[in-house]
């Protein structure tokens, strides 16, 4: 064995080097700057992948459309870039982080307990030594002196025959602010952490009386109900006007509104128009620009019994459990509406177009046909379209106004006709039978209900990233406005009612302040 070769590094020796590391705020410095880095990188990295994580055949999908080899996609799936926040490199950085922040708090709280003592007084000739040092000659005793130091200073004494020696400090909790800082982003990051790592997020909904249940909470929550409100008529908001083209408001005068709308010609033109002559709420696709908030009022439910009744709106959740209901938005693609009219006036014709009457049809009160046939107003649809091959209401206006009607003898249905009150529709009626014009509908009343959506969701860290931002806060604050400063007296008796004062000071910062305060300090105390 070579008698001059090193020897090898002791465990102890090992995990002091490590600890020193960790310790040093010059790596933690270094793990911001990269989590800062990879951070933004991360805000970005999503613009590159076509669809959500977790759809179905997502990673196939997602090989396909970037055109990727399958090791280098390989590569790319098991660093988890399709979720940066949540990947494994991501939270061992955070957890880096985290230990080299309680390291360096660990390693600090030592230094920050001395720096708060206020320290024991000094000789004359060491407080003499200091740069700051001045000595003179005050009139008064030594306890006399003694009472006229500053007096946000916290002191230390000791006291012989005919002297008095002190050592002040003032501003020595801001020695915390560091310490607190520190931990106020320990706490941001272990919040943050368990926000990603245990925090649940969901989306539900339903229309009013509709029960929301799902797998990640043990309760379930009603809907009472949901409203959208607008805001009032005003400048800016896109409107219907007589209830037959669009406009925008773009000034007022007194009741008046102007507008600037176009005409048959394509060609803007300004018009004026009253109050109500103008609705902002006509068709959720154009009118959502004029809509103030969505309001849903939900009931908690546990085992059958209501336990909590909450009015939700934006920035407005129902918190229970942990869990927090946000309103987030509604499904304009399943309204519920409830349309109505009291009649309809009817033209019935013979197949060659002859008209044989005008008639006015009630729902439920079928009107008479010759032969024994009567026309029955079946249903009623404001705004006609055909979904999953029925026939459905796309909202609550009268956009394209629709009317069933059937012609029944005994009970029995003959045959039926739609009939479109702004189209004419092409119909054969079977041989003998009559068609159908529809000329308008009298009382009509709609209401459209949608079903709302809710953000679901529940962040176990939530408590330790308010902490951390109080604390880090509350560091920065007093590390910045709180000055620690001392003070070193020592006073002797002169006899004949004078005494020598020895003074010195020092301030960790504005030391020209503090120079300031000094020199009246002395002449405060040389009287």
């Amino acid at each position: 064995m070579n008698e001059h070769s090193s020897p090898s590094p002791q465990p102890a020796s090992l995990l002091l080097q490590l600890w020193k590391q960790f310790s040093s705020m010059k790596f933690a410095i270094i793990l911001l700057v990269v989590i800062a880095v990879v951070s933004v990188f991360a805000l970005f990295l999503g613009e590159f992948y076509p669809v959500k994580a977790g759809a179905p055949g997502w990673q196939e999908f997602w090989r396909q459309e970037l055109n990727l080899s399958k090791p280098l996609f390989n590569l790319l799936t098991f660093f988890e870039l399709h979720d940066p926040y949540r990947s494994w490199w991501y939270q061992f950085l955070l957890l880096l982080l985290s230990v080299s922040l309680l390291a360096c708090i660990i390693e600090r709280i030592p230094i920050v307990m001395r720096a708060m003592r206020t320290g024991e007084p000094r000789d004359a000739e060491a407080v003499d030594q200091m740069a700051s040092a001045r000595t003179f000659t005050a009139r008064g005793s030594s306890e006399e002196i003694r009472r006229k130091l500053p007096g946000s200073f916290r002191y230390n004494e000791t006291r012989t025959s005919g002297e008095i020696r002190v050592a002040g400090q003032h501003g020595a909790i801001s020695h915390l602010g560091p310490i607190l800082a520190h931990a106020g982003l320990l706490a941001l990051v272990v919040g943050g952490v368990a926000a990603s790592l245990l925090g649940m997020n969901t989306r539900v909904g339903g229309r009013p009386g509709d029960i929301m249940t799902d797998p990640i909470f043990d309760f379930s929550v009603r809907v009472d109900s949901f409203r959208i409100e607008y805001y009032p008529l005003g400048i800016g908001q896109y409107v219907l006007v007589d209830s037959s083209f669009l406009g925008r408001i773009i000034g007022r005068e007194g009741d008046t509104f102007i507008l600037e709308a176009r005409d048959a010609q394509d060609h803007m033109h300004q018009i004026q128009a009253t109050a109500d002559r103008l609705l902002n709420q006509f068709d959720i696709d154009t009118d959502r620009g004029n809509i103030k908030s969505y309001i849903s009022t939900l009931t908690v439910l546990e085992d059958g019994r209501e336990v909590l009744t909450k009015q939700v709106e934006v920035n407005h959740p129902l918190r229970y459990k942990g869990y927090r209901f946000y309103q987030s938005s509604f499904d304009p693609e399943s309204p519920i509406v409830d349309a109505r009219i009291d009649s309809a006036r009817i033209v019935i014709q013979q197949p060659d177009g002859t008209v044989v009457d005008t008639v006015y049809v009630k729902p439920g009160r079928p009107h008479p046909l010759p032969q024994g046939a009567e026309l029955h107003l079946a249903r009623f649809l404001p705004d006609f379209r055909m979904a999953g091959g029925q026939p459905t209401t796309a909202s609550g206006q009268l956009r394209n106004p629709a009317l069933l009607l059937e012609v029944r003898q005994d009970g029995r249905e003959l045959y039926h006709q739609w009939v479109f009150l702004r189209m004419d529709f092409p119909h054969s009626p079977p041989e003998g039978g009559y068609s159908f014009k529809g000329l308008g509908v009298e009382g009509f009343q709609a209401s459209t209900s949608y079903p709302t959506i809710l953000e679901v969701n529940k962040n176990p860290g939530s408590w330790l990233i308010w902490l951390g931002f109080v604390l880090a806060t509350v560091g920065l604050v007093i590390s910045f406005y709180l000055v620690p400063q001392r003070l070193w007296v020592v006073v002797r008796d002169k006899g004949g009612g004078r005494s020598e004062v020895h003074m010195a000071g020092i301030s960790t910062k504005n030391p020209e302040v503090f120079r300031q305060k000094f020199e009246k300090w002395v002449e405060g105390m040389k009287g």
